[in-house]
């Protein structure tokens, strides 16, 4: 379990609420999975980076200029680029949107939690996940999926 202690919280919500104005000022909207609202979204989706970043003592990336945001979330010491995705639910799947490039990032990574405590759920390389036999249609459009179960602790890639 990894919890984020105060001073991550505060960033946290200062990268959500600062990405989500320079989001809706410039048009972009959120492309979130489930009912709950934009600001929930960006809040655990930074704070799953920050979690994530802490677990594997990188830096996490804090833009707030959605123009210049990478295609990435973090940078693994031996050069691997890593999309982090973040669920609320306990058994909740790894899910990648079909607009997405194989190429763009190497690993997916999977973290569940609410904030500020969460678990790294696994991962898996983005050329098994983005495959044509794991795109499904969970109620919001076709997105690529793979279980809990399936994926791979980040010592296995």
């Amino acid at each position: 379990m990894i919890t984020l202690n105060t001073a991550e919280q505060r960033l946290a919500k200062f990268v959500a609420k600062a990405r989500h104005r320079h989001n809706r000022i410039t048009g972009i909207s959120n492309r979130r999975m489930g009912p709950q609202s934009d600001e929930q979204t960006d809040l655990e989706g930074i704070a799953a980076e920050i979690a994530f970043a802490k677990y594997t003592n990188v830096y996490p990336d804090l833009d707030t200029d959605g123009d210049t945001h990478p295609v990435y979330d973090a940078v693994l010491h031996d050069g691997k680029l890593v999309d982090v995705k973040a669920t609320t639910y306990t058994t909740g799947r790894l899910i990648v949107a079909p607009w997405k490039d194989v190429d763009a990032v190497d690993i997916y990574v999977l973290v569940v939690g609410t904030f500020p405590n969460y678990r790294i759920a696994g991962a898996m390389e983005s050329y098994r996940l983005m495959r044509s036999h794991r795109m499904k249609n969970l109620g919001h459009g076709k997105v690529f999926v793979a279980t809990q179960e399936e994926l791979k602790p980040l010592s296995e890639l």
